[in-house]
């Protein structure tokens, strides 16, 4: 069965791995996860060794139909983040391919 991970789940394991308590563990992921998104919204990019990347790609200005009225519109150009796995992580997954489905 697949495993879900989530911010409780990743508290849970802190707290019993590292015997602290949950509330501290989830200040702790709060964190990395707050510096992870300052770093790629002031244009800079998040690398995890042998997990991968997350950088910030530019979406061009692009036209687009409104479903509703079915009108030509233009759709604004922005900013989304993407992941760009290891290849360390890419292998991982490979090696079982029971593990990566889903």
């Amino acid at each position: 069965m697949s495993k879900y991970v989530n911010k409780v789940s990743l508290s849970i394991v802190l707290s019993e791995e590292y015997g602290m308590k949950k509330k501290d563990a989830i200040k702790i992921i709060d964190r990395i996860f707050d510096e992870m998104s300052d770093a790629l919204v002031n244009d800079g990019q998040v690398d995890i060794t042998g997990f991968g990347k997350f950088v910030i790609f530019d979406r061009k200005a692009r036209m687009g139909i409104n479903p509703v009225s079915k009108e030509a519109m233009e759709i604004p150009a922005s900013k989304l983040p993407k992941f760009r796995p290891s290849t360390t992580l890419k292998a991982k997954c490979n090696k079982d391919k029971e593990v990566c489905r889903d």
